[in-house]
């Protein structure tokens, strides 16, 4: 045992370069949201998409929502961002004094989603002439060059704020993020990292509670207009805005939307009356699936629609049952001026 005053030599921290972070042993963390903020705005505020003779240009920026931190832990980088962002556009036509506007917005910017799989909505005000043409340059075009900037905006924020999180240890070394034991990794797989260090004795099935939730609408349009709207690869291709990866409508098929987000499969097809799918979205526990059926029933002057989600993950109830509702129901309804709510 050391005497007093003197100290045992195995409690005592040498004096070294990064002081309080051992080894960068211990979280560290960078706020990256105000210049996240500033960026976001700079790269897409002007931003213009040209095909053929539409060119597409984003007006105002209404709203950038979210945050952004860079952090580090055990000389790894974990980048953690979500964003909302809102705006308008225009659209021009080349040799026309014609204008189409409208709205769009960017719901998951995160680091749950490659870019590549960042959704893009857009809502056009009015028609014309040239409004079909319009919007498929929205949900082709558009998004996919929305997604390259927003590519951008990833890879720069990795850039910029890699530099400094790893600190120097006792033997001084240029920083170096991309060699040896120092490197980025995003969430998912820092997740997984952590994961694996638990206890042997936790790593079996996670335990969760499953609900039941529902939406419903009315729509303006026969049952058998609502089922091929809900069910043929062409119109689902327009409600999901082109974001169709998989779409084997038959029972036993399978489909993937937004970007693999939603796969499932297809168990029970009654042509004007319901859908059962196996249906899961990505955050949920491994392997499980909920059941959902789409119900419709003819009103007399229109179609009744129900969405019932049956073994939802009751974590995530609220977001299930706010994605049905708004990627479902009112895409559905935007896309084909079906619902009375709008």
């Amino acid at each position: 045992m050391a005497k007093w005053g003197e100290g045992d030599p195995r409690w005592i921290v040498e004096e070294r370069a990064d002081a309080t972070n051992v080894n960068n042993w211990h979280w560290s963390e960078k706020n990256a949201t105000p210049w996240s903020l500033n960026r976001l705005r700079e790269l897409l505020t002007g931003f213009s998409a040209e095909d053929g003779p539409i060119v597409v240009t984003i007006d105002e920026i209404k709203k950038i929502d979210g945050e952004a931190t860079a952090n580090n832990r055990k000389a790894k980088l974990i980048f953690l961002f979500e964003w909302v962002i809102e705006g308008t556009f225009i659209a021009r036509i080349s040799g026309s004094e014609e204008e189409y506007k409208g709205k769009f917005d960017i719901p998951n910017l995160s680091d749950e989603n490659d870019a590549s799989e960042v959704d893009l909505n857009t809502s056009l005000d009015g028609n014309g002439p040239m409004a079909h043409n319009v919007r498929q340059v929205l949900n082709k075009s558009f998004v996919k060059k929305i997604q390259d900037v927003l590519g951008i905006y990833i890879r720069e924020l990795k850039e910029e704020f890699s530099k400094g999180l790893i600190l120097p240890t006792d033997q001084v070394k240029p920083q170096v993020v991309t060699k040896g034991k120092t490197t980025v990794v995003d969430k998912r797989q820092f997740q997984n990292t952590v994961i694996a260090e638990k206890d042997a004795s936790t790593s079996g099935n996670e335990v969760f509670s499953t609900k039941e939730v529902s939406v419903s609408d009315t729509f303006k349009a026969t049952p058998e207009r609502v089922f091929e709207a809900i069910t043929e690869t062409q119109l689902v291709r327009g409600w999901t805005n082109g974001s169709i990866q998989e779409w084997d409508f038959k029972e036993g098929g399978k489909f993937a939307l937004f970007g693999g987000n939603v796969t499932g499969t297809f168990e029970k097809i009654e042509p004007n009356k319901e859908i059962v799918k196996k249906w899961r979205l990505k955050k949920y526990p491994n392997n499980h699936h909920a059941t959902i059926h789409f119900t419709l029933k003819d009103n007399g002057s229109g179609t009744d629609i129900k969405i019932t989600a049956k073994e939802v993950p009751t974590h995530l109830a609220d977001e299930t049952q706010t994605g049905l509702d708004r990627y479902y129901l009112t895409s559905i309804a935007r896309t084909f001026g079906f619902s009375q709510r709008i």
